[in-house]
C-alpha cells in the first residue's frame, strides 16, 4: 500500500508525471525489443551459445558504454538534458529500424551486434540523464519515494513489454513486427521526453566546445569521483559488488534454462525465472518507501544485503529449478533495495553541477558489475550451469558488505563533513 499510496501522490505532481511517462514508455519498448533480440540470439535453436559466448555477448553490449558513457556525463552537466535525452531516443530509433532491416538475416554479423549495442548504450544514457533530473521534479523529502517509484515502474513497464512482445511470437509475428513495434514505441517515448520540463543543469554557462569534450571528460570525472565526495565513491563500489550475484546469476538461470532445465520449453521457463525476478524488484518498491526512512538508508541497505547472503547460502547448492526462481527474486530484491538506497543517497549528497558525471560514472560501474559477473561465469560455469558453490561464494560477498557498509558510511561521512565540497 506504500508503494501504491507512493505512486498516487507523486503523480499528482505534474513534472514527475511527465517523467514518469518518458521512463516508462522507453522501459516498455525496451522490453518488447528485447524478447525479439533473445528470439533471435539466445533461444534459436541454431545459435547454440556456451557460457563464454554468451558472455562475450554481454561484453559486446556493455563494455563500449563504460568508453562512451563518460562523455555523456559531460554532456548532462553542461548541456540541456531535456535535449540529451530526446536526441538520445531518436538515435534509438534509428538504431532499431537498423536491427529490423537485419533480423530476418540467418546471419547474426558485426554490424547487428554494433546496432544492438548503440541501442543498448543509448539507453544506458537515458537512464542516467532521467536520475540526474529526479531532484529537479521532485523535493528532496520525496527522493527515496521517487526513485522507489520511477525505476521500479520502469521494470515493471520493461516486463510487460517482453509480455507483449512474447504475444506478438505466439500469434505469429516475425522478429520484423516485433523490432518495428519496439522502435514505434522508442519513438512516442522520444516525443514523451520532448514535454518534458527543465531538468537541469542548473550552470550551463561553460558548456565546453566539441573540441573540448575529450578533456572535458577526463577532468570532469576526476572532479566527480576522483576528488568528489568519499561518500560517492563508496556507494560506486557498493553498486560494482552488488551486480556481481545478479550478473553471475542471470548468466546461469539462461544455461540451465536452455540446457537441464529447459524440458522443451526453455524460452518459457526462463520467463517463469524472469518473473519471479520481476516480482523481486516490484517488492523492493513496496519495501523501501516504507522501511528505509524508519530505519535509515544506510542500515536499511546492510539488512537487505544479509537477506541477499541469506538466501544464497541456503537455497544457493539447490539446483532445482524452484530454487532458481527464489534466488532469483531474492538477488533481484536485494539488487533493487540497495539501488533505490544509492540512487536517492547520490541525489542528496552529490552536488547538482556534478550529478551527471556521477550518475554517468554510475551507470559504468554498473555495467562494468555485469560484464565481471559474465567473465567470472564464462570462467566458472560449465554449459549446463550446473555449479552450486559460486552462489556460497556471492552470500560471502553479501555478508561482508552487510557488516562494513555502516562503518564505512559513517568514516567516510565524517571524511565529507570536515572538508565540504561544493
Amino acid at each position: 500500500m506504500t508503494f501504491l499510496r507512493a505512486v498516487w501522490t507523486l503523480l499528482h505532481l505534474r513534472d514527475f508525471r511527465r517523467l514518469f511517462v518518458a521512463r516508462i514508455t522507453s522501459s516498455f519498448s525496451d522490453g518488447v525489443f528485447q524478447v525479439a533480440l533473445a528470439s533471435h540470439v539466445l533461444f534459436n535453436p541454431e545459435k547454440a551459445a556456451d557460457a563464454r559466448s554468451i558472455a562475450l555477448a554481454f561484453a559486446v553490449v556493455l563494455l563500449p558504454y563504460s568508453v562512451l558513457g563518460p562523455f555523456v556525463g559531460v554532456l548532462l552537466d553542461r548541456w540541456n538534458r531535456r535535449r540529451v535525452l530526446v536526441v538520445s531516443q531518436l538515435i534509438r530509433v534509428v538504431a532499431m529500424v537498423g536491427v529490423a532491416a537485419l533480423v530476418m538475416s540467418p546471419d547474426t554479423g558485426a554490424l547487428f551486434f554494433a546496432l544492438v549495442l548503440l541501442v543498448f548504450s543509448v539507453n544506458r544514457f537515458i537512464l542516467a540523464g532521467l536520475a540526474a533530473a529526479m531532484p529537479h521534479v521532485v523535493t528532496r523529502d520525496r527522493l527515496v519515494s521517487a526513485n522507489s517509484v520511477a525505476p521500479t515502474s520502469g521494470s515493471i513497464a520493461y516486463l510487460l513489454g517482453g509480455v507483449v512482445g512474447t504475444g506478438l511470437r505466439a500469434v505469429g509475428a516475425s522478429e520484423l513486427v516485433v523490432v518495428v513495434a519496439a522502435a514505434l514505441g522508442v519513438l512516442f517515448a522520444a516525443w514523451t521526453a520532448s514535454r518534458l520540463p527543465f531538468i537541469g543543469p542548473d550552470d550551463t554557462s561553460d558548456a565546453p566546445a566539441l573540441r573540448q569534450l575529450a578533456g572535458s571528460v577526463l577532468s570532469g570525472i576526476v572532479e566527480a569521483v576522483v576528488t568528489g565526495p568519499r561518500r560517492a565513491r563508496l556507494l560506486l563500489v557498493l553498486v560494482f559488488l552488488t551486480r556481481l550475484p545478479f550478473g553471475f546469476f542471470l548468466l546461469q538461470s539462461l544455461l540451465l534454462f536452455r540446457g537441464p532445465f529447459e524440458h522443451g520449453h526453455g524460452a518459457l521457463n526462463f520467463g517463469i525465472a524472469a518473473v519471479g525476478a520481476a516480482a523481486g524488484f516490484t517488492l523492493a518498491a513496496f519495501v523501501t518507501p516504507w522501511l528505509a526512512p524508519r530505519l535509515g538508508p544506510v542500515p536499511y541497505a546492510a539488512r537487505m544485503l544479509a537477506i541477499g547472503a541469506l538466501v544464497c547460502a541456503v537455497l544457493g547448492p539447490l539446483l532445482m529449478p524452484w530454487a532458481i526462481v527464489v534466488i532469483g527474486f531474492a538477488v533481484s530484491f536485494t539488487s533493487q533495495c540497495v539501488k533505490i538506497t544509492v540512487d536517492s543517497l547520490m541525489q542528496a549528497y552529490v552536488p547538482d553541477h556534478l550529478l551527471g558525471r556521477a550518475f554517468s560514472a554510475y551507470d559504468v560501474v554498473y555495467n562494468a558489475g555485469m560484464v565481471a559477473a559474465a567473465a567470472l561465469g564464462a570462467v566458472l560455469l560449465p554449459t549446463s550451469g550446473l555449479v552450486w558453490w559460486p552462489m556460497l561464494g556471492f552470500a560471502v560477498i553479501y555478508g561482508a558488505m552487510a557488516t562494513f557498509l555502516p562503518r564505512q558510511w559513517d568514516r567516510v561521512s565524517r571524511l565529507d563533513d570536515a572538508r565540504p565540497l561544493g
